[in-house]
């Protein structure tokens, strides 16, 4: 199985296999997050529910669909992110 380096956390760890349902994202995705911090960010009351909680973003419109992907890349540090990530967990 491939090993990638995790732009979150920097660890190496095996490349999730499993389904994400991301669309275009999922392959950047797959490429650069670990497990544990795809886990940390999709879990229920997890990254993703503060993110929605915190912007009040509405998932049935494209914008709050958009502002979401944004704060997914830049809470994993992808490339290209252009958004801040504001951890409101602290």
């Amino acid at each position: 199985m491939p090993v990638i380096q995790c732009t979150r956390c920097g660890q190496q760890a095996e490349m999730m296999t499993e389904n994400l349902f991301l669309g275009k994202l999922e392959t950047e995705i797959k490429n650069n997050v670990c497990q544990a911090c795809w886990n940390e960010w999709s879990r229920p009351g997890g990254v993703k529910t503060m993110v929605i909680n915190e912007y009040q973003l509405n998932l049935g419109d494209e914008s709050g669909r958009q502002a979401l992907k944004k704060q997914m890349r830049a809470f994993f540090k992808l490339p290209n992110a252009d958004a801040e990530f504001k951890d409101y967990r602290h």
